[in-house]
């Protein structure tokens, strides 16, 4: 589940980069470093997106259609 998390981010940066949009690359590069480790250990905030847009750490409600697939243990 880890790599599947990094390599989202991996994604999202490459987008960030096409854009030329330097917050997302930004947000990006220091999501880069934390979503292994966080994926490993279970510290992450549930629901959120992982865009630059919106705090690495917020958590934000699951819609009701992805939740069971979203939650781990599930």
């Amino acid at each position: 589940m880890a790599m599947v998390h990094v390599r989202t981010h991996w994604a999202m940066l490459r987008f960030g980069v096409r854009a030329r949009d330097g917050r997302e690359v930004a947000g990006q590069l220091l999501r880069l470093v934390v979503a292994g480790p966080g994926s490993l250990s279970g510290h992450y905030p549930e629901g959120n997106t992982g865009g630059a847009a919106i705090s690495a750490l917020a958590v934000l409600p699951l819609p009701d259609d992805l939740a069971p697939l979203l939650r781990v243990g599930s």
